[in-house]
């Protein structure tokens, strides 16, 4: 066969260089492996040009120095370490300066520049070098070298600079990907920031476009309106207000986007029908991408409603209330009075405006009046009562109690309130209560083990008595004559005193807990009644019963607990089922609309990640489904009853069959038991147990075999493989919750299948372990109580 000619040569030559060229350019598109690239790429040169070194030299951080990163043909322990200087001087700093190859056909001889050490001590006499990158931002230096003297043609440079101008393109693109890589993550990492703020706000905070979708909202929104955040996604504004409020909503978001801003208050209609007032203000603002959208605040006025209908209730209450109601001010004149007061006195309403006090009351009451009004902030009262007589229009003279209190006015002006009330009737119930009185203070002074007392309309004591007073409650003598907010602390009048007015002012009989000088009581009242059936007087009785609140007091916190865990319990369940698993749901959905849509645009790397990205949404769906059947173990199970275990691992077999007819796996049962239990959860038992004997059998075909053995009152149900074993200490792990021992690569599973058979296990009352050693199978047994129709038919 002839030699090629010198001119086919060089065709074949340069025909080779340009296959090298495009085989790097296309492993550049296949791989984000630059190192490997960089590798290939200096072997691939130095094959084709015939050559001994050839190098891949990278510009350090601070200029000065150029670091052996790839390379081919140099001494062992010098790629990945060696560096070589960049100065002007330098043959690394002249390239990184050239537009064009540098040729080197002499390195003794050269002139330009001085020759590295890397390439002194390697005895190199010829070569060519290019910056990789451009001159003005270069990222590093290509060069092939020989220790024998050779003259490179134009070709053979332009091929040098043809590799390095696919590794700069193949280090440009993985330096991009990078940069977009960190973006993506400082972008997740802002939002998630800005989600945590908003969703630490109490206040609504949601961002609407011009077509009325909801675009971002809080956790405020979701938990007030108790819609999950796939159905705010779907709805619009106007739907989560009350319905006589939606013009309004309508009305204010058009002001928003023509204006800027606006303000309106309406009524939110969560999903279970609950109204509730809130406040919005709202301001139009312009997204990145250049749309307009409004932004708000939505704030409860639930606090602030309910004190404006204080406010009109107390005014109804002052117009309507029985008891007169005056205002007069320091000099003692009347500036308000309510029909009640005027009824009570006789006089005009608007003709006591404006009068002096001494009109209807003597100088003893007004001279008390004033005394309470001129004593400084820090002494006076809340408030005072007292007893006086009324002289009314027609010079009657009506018994009354007045009850006081000092106000200042925003001028600084202090005025008295008063509450006026006709304690004729009351007067006369005292006269009769006393009368009364003597036959129950000797069974007051007598009554054992407690305290009993008589008290009248006022809740004043009169009688008091029993084997407590003076040790646990106040003696008779701190009792006697005083009213019961005279007595007691605030907290205990609070407990009380409904319970004793309901006896004297409805005629109940009721009883009340409180506590009273770190004891616990029982206080039962009742009324007193004359001989004409009109209660004349209340009589209560107390009883320490602080043991029996201690109990009560521990067994409530027992049930608290257990209420709250089962509330937990249910909160995450749901959370699961609504809040996760519907954006995993949203994730996969649009992960495959971009492969579908755009594969033909992707390069391998594209569609890796998204592979990677469906396969990460597929596990965390897996996770999700698996902690909720974990969390509903205890609250979502069927009662217990007889359960046939060999017709549960039937139906299991079934649903397994094509696994095992896969693997080849052979599984024997013996003779299996009935049951007390739950058959749907006992069948998932023995689903994930089988399903793991499956999956970790190791190379061979999988052995799987499941028996049963009574044991006193219960049975104990084996599941023995032959697979690969568990280490000993790793035998508590296997049942804990996402506590794999391999990784996902290795093994498929969320890791929750075991966690899960030990919860159902717990719950019908049995345990569950593993005996295993690494590389010698597993046995997996558990026990379950005998069915109470079991006659002992399966004993063995």
């Amino acid at each position: 066969m002839e030699s090629p000619s010198p001119t086919e040569a060089k065709l074949q030559t340069r025909i080779r260089q340009q296959e090298v060229v495009a085989n790097l350019g296309q492993q550049a598109l296949e791989t984000g492996d630059i190192d490997r690239l960089m590798r290939d790429a200096s072997v691939a040169v130095a094959e084709t040009l015939d050559v001994e070194y050839c190098k891949v030299l990278e510009l350090l951080p601070d200029g000065e120095e150029v670091l052996l990163r790839q390379g081919v043909g140099w001494q062992s322990g010098l790629v990945g370490n060696a560096t070589v200087p960049t100065d002007r001087d330098s043959q690394a700093g002249y390239t990184l300066l050239s537009e064009e190859p540098v040729i080197v056909d002499d390195l003794e001889r050269e002139t330009r520049f001085s020759g590295p050490d890397l390439l002194i001590d390697h005895d190199v006499v010829s070569g060519i070098s290019v910056v990789i990158g451009s001159v003005e931002s270069p990222w590093g230096v290509l060069g092939t070298h020989t220790t024998e003297h050779r003259e490179f043609t134009e070709h053979d440079a332009n091929f040098v600079q043809s590799v390095a101008n696919v590794l700069a393109a193949a280090i440009d693109r993985a330096e991009t990907e990078r940069r977009l890589r960190e973006r993506e993550v400082q972008l997740e990492r802002y939002r998630t920031y800005t989600d945590d703020i908003l969703n630490a706000v109490d206040d609504m905070f949601y961002v609407v476009d011009k077509s009325g979708r909801f675009r971002r909202w809080n956790e405020t929104l979701t938990a007030v309106t108790g819609y999950a955040d796939a159905e705010i996604e779907s709805m619009r504004p106007p739907e989560l207000v009350a319905e006589s409020d939606r013009e309004t909503l309508v009305n204010g978001i058009a002001e928003i986007f023509e204006t800027g801003r606006a303000r309106v208050k309406v009524d939110i209609l969560t999903n279970d029908g609950e109204e509730i007032p809130y406040e919005f203000v709202a301001v139009r603002l312009e997204n990145p991408d250049g749309t307009e959208v409004l932004a708000g605040i939505g704030r409860d006025i639930s606090d602030r409603k309910e004190r404006e209908r204080t406010l009109a209730k107390y005014e109804t209450i002052v117009e309507t209330i029985d008891d007169g109601i005056y205002v007069k001010d320091e000099a003692g004149r009347f500036t308000m009075v309510n029909d009640a007061y005027a009824d009570l006195t006789g006089y005009d309403r608007e003709g006591l405006l404006g009068e002096h006090a001494s009109l209807v009351v003597d100088d003893e009451p007004i001279a008390q009046s004033r005394e309470r009004l001129s004593a400084p902030v820090d002494e006076r009262a809340s408030e005072s009562t007292v007893e006086a007589e009324l002289v009314t229009a027609d010079g009657d003279r009506v018994p009354a109690e007045g009850t006081f209190a000092t106000i200042e006015t925003a001028d600084g002006d202090r005025e008295e309130v008063g509450v006026v009330r006709d304690i004729t009737e009351r007067k006369r119930r005292e006269r009769a209560l006393e009368e009364s009185e003597r036959r129950y203070r000797t069974l007051a002074e007598n009554f054992p083990n407690g305290a009993v007392g008589v008290y009248d309309h006022d809740l004043r004591y009169t009688l008091s008595g029993g084997a407590l007073l003076g040790e646990r409650l106040p003696d008779a003598g701190r009792l006697e004559g005083n009213r019961l907010p005279e007595i007691f602390p605030d907290e205990t009048v609070a407990d009380l005193e409904p319970l004793f007015r309901a006896a004297v002012e409805d005629g109940t009989t009721g009883s009340a807990t409180t506590e009273l000088g770190g004891y616990s009581w029982r206080v039962w009242t009742t009324p007193l009644r004359n001989a004409d059936g009109e209660i004349f007087a209340g009589l209560s009785f107390a009883q320490d019963i602080t043991e029996q609140v201690e109990r009560e007091r521990r067994l409530e916190e027992l049930v608290d607990r257990l209420e709250a865990s089962n509330e937990r319990l249910e909160q995450f369940a749901y959370a699961a089922s609504h809040d996760l698993q519907e954006p995993l749901r949203m994730v996969s959905s649009y992960l495959q609309l971009l492969e579908d849509r755009y594969a033909d645009d992707l390069d391998s790397d594209g569609r890796e990640f998204i592979a990677f990205a469906v396969d990460g949404a597929e596990r965390m769906r897996e996770m999700i489904d698996g902690l909720l059947a974990y969390s509903r173990v205890e609250t979502r199970g069927n009662p217990f009853e007889p359960v046939d275990l060999e017709a549960v691992l039937e139906d299991v077999l079934a649903d397994l069959q094509m696994r095992i007819e896969e693997s080849g796996a052979k599984i024997t049962v013996t003779s299996l038991p009935r049951v007390a239990g739950d058959a749907s959860q006992l069948r998932q038992v023995f689903q994930n147990l089988l399903s793991n004997a499956i999956e970790y059998s190791g190379d061979g075909p999988p052995q799987v075999d499941v028996d049963a053995n009574r044991r006193g009152e219960e049975w104990v149900i084996s599941v023995r493989d032959d697979g690969i074993g568990i280490a000993p200490e790793d035998h508590d792990r296997v049942f804990t919750v996402f506590d794999r021992l391999h990784s996902h690569e290795e093994y498929d599973g969320a890791g929750i299948g075991l966690a899960l058979c030990e919860r159902i296990i717990e719950r019908h009352g049995g345990d569950i372990w593993v005996e295993s050693a690494a590389g010698d199978g597993a046995t997996f047994s558990f026990t379950l109580s005998a069915s109470s129709t079991d006659d002992g038919e399966n004993d063995r």
